[in-house]
């Protein structure tokens, strides 16, 4: 069984900064810290306060993932911020896939000062994993397929588990519904972020967050050219640069 916990880049980070400002990166479904950890670089090398989480069940083993609920991410998250918290006077959150939903949850529960979500999970491209609930007591795990990427893709960084859990898809589906419930409560500040060839995450998405959220202060960037893990793609210092523009801004 594929065990991912030796792996240095799927291990959570922590980078010093300015107490003024802290940055909680939260990572994606079946994936590792090391997908955000480019980010998080670029992040500090302006001065943040970083914090890179790992999610309850990741990075581990697929058999620690199946035996987890989505109450354990949320809370994972909560706790990342309130220990930022503890020492920023504000804290913004950015996420990709699942960790964009879970920025979008965490908005909802936590005075969070600006929020990004990038390629967030609220609509996926694989239809049959709406019936997860019903298939997983028959069907445990579904392999997943990779998709090629170009050279431009920082593929080293992209650990994660070779299939994924059934049951996990099913908490995913319930992560999903309880986030978009409370989506019209979201107030924060938005940079909603939209991969053009995202494989995973249907498009409309990001219509959603800009559609039902209530802040008034939101706007969405497309990259044209990424996958869905765009964080590690060809344009990943452009989301860089607009991510900081808009941590920036006052």
């Amino acid at each position: 069984m594929m065990d991912l916990s030796q792996n240095p880049l799927c291990r959570p980070f922590d980078f010093a900064g300015n107490p003024r400002h802290g940055i909680l990166l939260v990572h994606g479904f079946t994936a590792t810290p090391g997908t955000m950890l480019p980010l998080g670089e670029a992040l500090a090398r302006r001065g943040y306060r970083v914090k890179g989480i790992l999610l309850p069940g990741h990075g581990t083993t697929v058999d620690d993932m199946e035996h987890r609920r989505w109450p354990e991410w949320i809370g994972a998250v909560q706790e990342g911020f309130d220990q930022l918290s503890q020492e920023c006077e504000r804290v913004s959150v950015v996420g990709l896939s699942m960790g964009g939903t879970l920025a979008l949850l965490l908005a909802q529960t936590r005075p969070v000062y600006r929020a990004v979500p990038i390629c967030a999970a609220l609509r996926v491209r694989n239809r049959a994993s709406r019936f997860a609930r019903l298939i997983w007591p028959v069907m445990r795990y579904h392999t997943d397929s990779h998709h090629p990427s170009c050279g431009e893709f920082l593929a080293e960084y992209n650990a994660c588990y070779d299939r994924t859990p059934v049951r996990s898809v099913a908490e995913l589906n319930a992560l999903i519904a309880h986030t978009l419930h409370g989506l019209k409560t979201v107030r924060c500040p938005l940079l909603v972020v939209r991969a053009g060839k995202d494989e995973t995450v249907a498009p409309e998405s990001a219509e959603i967050i800009m559609n039902r959220t209530a802040s008034s202060k939101k706007r969405l960037l497309t990259l044209p050219d990424s996958p869905h893990v765009c964080t590690l793609g060809p344009e990943r210092e452009r989301l860089f640069r607009e991510i900081a523009r808009f941590l920036d801004a006052r």
